[in-house]
């Protein structure tokens, strides 16, 4: 009876297990239909199912140059997987192209949008928005101004391209077009200056300018004029009938001041502090030449002659007329030489440190000022070479030459009145 039941019983399950069998294959087929897999058609129709498919999967990844692979996952999903966008998922070939298409557009989105720092910019963009910039920190106005129009120069003669463009030659051709050989050493300077900072920020890999032929040119380092020079140039200056008093005041001032042609000119009554008797000049050339000297006695007794205007100024005339007018005194002085005059006359003469002297003339260094604004044989060059005198003797009378020279300019101020109009 027991026998009879469990053989029932196993005949029982093995048709439920058969039946099971059946439906789960069936599910099977609903699942895979309801998901689109269409087991079905692949039993029946391959060349319309996966391997189809998977085919041209492969076929368009040798079209397109990607390198990857094809694959079927265990879920049912065609995977496509690649270096450049890792693994792409779908159920057909036309997801998979969709999503692969929208992966590539992606990338050239971004691409357009990389930032404009890391693309090599024209030379104009990089001056505008690098270089300046960066140059104001340390240079005045009238500087910022040269350097647009060197820059100006350098875009009108073709170097408006993107910086990895501009190449040695263009540069050496360009150089060579300039007649003067100061101008083309200026120049030089400007691009190859424009072009170490593009390379020390990355912008290009080398500089083209290390390969230009360098610049000879032969530089005048200015004379001072000897003691029998200056006791002339006051002679007719304060003689002269076709210079104004301020403009005979101008030159003075630069003479007892050593300050540049912008910088005397550019000195306002708000610049003096009579009380601690200290002077002002503001710089024009680079950051470091705006600085304090101090309100020397003769220099007081000029600004306190002159009537400042509305701009609050002592010298209102132009700078180009400052250089030329001094020839209507004598044809044989400069301007400048005068600045050189006075730091001579500060480290010969008065024995100043030249540190202190640096100072007063606006340099950032002293070797300028012992290099090329100090010139002792040209005070008295008899003096100067005369064997006999000691050191001692030759600065004795090299002093009282200068005491000379004051005692002209102090005895013409006697002569001024007070509160000479700027015009």
């Amino acid at each position: 009876m027991e026998t009879d039941f469990i053989v029932h019983q196993l005949g029982s399950m093995a048709q439920a297990v058969d039946i099971l069998d059946k439906q789960s294959s069936e599910i099977k087929n609903c699942i895979c239909i309801l998901l689109g897999y269409i087991k079905a058609e692949q039993d029946t129709n391959p060349g319309n199912g996966y391997d189809n498919q998977i085919k041209e999967l492969k076929l368009m990844i040798i079209d397109l140059n990607i390198k990857g692979s094809i694959r079927l996952r265990q879920n049912g999903l065609i995977e496509l997987r690649t270096r450049a966008f890792g693994s792409i998922y779908g159920r057909t070939k036309s997801e998979i192209e969709q999503k692969l298409t929208q992966k590539l557009k992606e990338i050239q989105d971004s691409n357009k949008q990389l930032p404009r720092s890391r693309r090599v910019p024209k030379l104009s963009d990089f001056f505008t928005e690098i270089y300046l910039p960066f140059k104001q920190q340390n240079i005045e106005e009238r500087s910022v101004q040269e350097l647009k129009r060197y820059c100006d120069i350098l875009i009108q003669n073709g170097f408006d391209i993107t910086l990895n463009k501009i190449s040695t030659l263009q540069i050496e051709k360009f150089l060579y077009t300039i007649e003067k050989s100061r101008t083309r050493q200026v120049m030089r300077g400007v691009i190859n200056n424009i072009l170490n900072y593009a390379k020390q920020l990355s912008v290009i890999k080398s500089n083209p300018c290390d390969n230009v032929s360098k610049i000879k040119h032969v530089t005048n380092k200015g004379r001072a004029l000897s003691f029998s020079d200056q006791l002339e140039f006051f002679s007719k200056l304060y003689t002269a009938q076709n210079i104004r008093l301020t403009e005979k005041l101008y030159y003075t001032f630069v003479y007892l001041t050593g300050t540049r042609r912008n910088e005397a000119i550019s000195v306002r009554y708000s610049d003096i502090d009579f009380v601690n008797n200290i002077l002002h000049i503001p710089g024009t050339k680079t950051k470091t030449s705006d600085r304090d000297i101090p309100l020397f006695p003769l220099v007081k007794r000029i600004l306190e002659r002159i009537q400042p205007n509305k701009q609050d100024r002592f010298f209102t005339f132009d700078k180009a007329d400052a250089t030329r007018k001094i020839k209507k005194a004598t044809a044989d002085y400069h301007l400048h030489e005068l600045r050189h005059t006075f730091g001579t006359i500060a480290i010969c003469v008065q024995k100043l440190d030249p540190n202190t002297v640096a100072l007063y003339m606006g340099h950032a260094d002293p070797y300028m000022t012992l290099n090329t604004y100090t010139h002792p044989e040209q005070l008295d060059k008899a003096l100067f070479y005369d064997g006999s005198l000691t050191d001692e003797q030759k600065l004795s009378v090299l002093k009282n030459k200068y005491n000379a020279i004051l005692s002209l300019i102090s005895d013409f101020l006697d002569t001024v009145p007070k509160f000479v109009p700027t015009n």
